[in-house]
């Protein structure tokens, strides 16, 4: 299970940075502009909220059972860094979406979304820094093993719905 989440961080890190490198896009054909935007808005979109409700539906109410003071405060952090990034993203997604229609635009929208990939760039270093320093280890040492099975079930079903 854990190697799941570690999948979806490696997934969300690997699409942050081709956003932050389409952001800056210059001398990029209009394909690989559309090919680009397409596919960090279809995970942003589509494959984020999943992982986010994850965390949120699944692994945080059973974490916030155990009676550990530095999980539950790296349970709010989660939280609140997850509504931060809620909110970039409702100002990227309609970017993502100009320039996959019309690659031209990129010049156009390149600076706010400089602005707005570096913003989210910084923020999910921190957060998937501190899920991976914290709450992923308390899954593994602190949650029982139905918890566990429940947790990984709860999320493989997500995935089932998504598709």
């Amino acid at each position: 299970m854990i190697d799941l989440l570690v999948g979806c961080h490696h997934r969300i890190r690997h699409f942050t940075g081709v956003a932050v490198k389409l952001a800056h896009a210059q001398g990029t054909t209009e394909e690989e502009v559309r090919s680009a935007a397409e596919a960090v808005s279809r995970y942003y979109s589509v494959s984020l909220p999943l992982h986010e409700a994850d965390e949120e539906d699944s692994m945080r109410p059973r974490l916030d059972k155990i009676p550990d003071e530095q999980v539950h405060h790296a349970l709010a952090a989660m939280h609140d860094q997850h509504m931060a990034i809620d909110d970039l993203l409702e100002r990227l997604l309609p970017l993502l979406r100009m320039v996959a229609n019309n690659p031209a635009l990129i010049g156009e929208a390149g600076g706010e979304m400089c602005s707005i990939t570096s913003a989210l760039s910084q923020m999910f270093t921190a957060h998937l820094q501190m899920e991976e320093e914290v709450i992923f280890p308390a899954i593994e040492s602190r949650l029982g093993e139905h918890d566990r099975v429940e947790l990984l079930a709860e999320m493989r079903a997500r995935r089932q719905q998504g598709q």
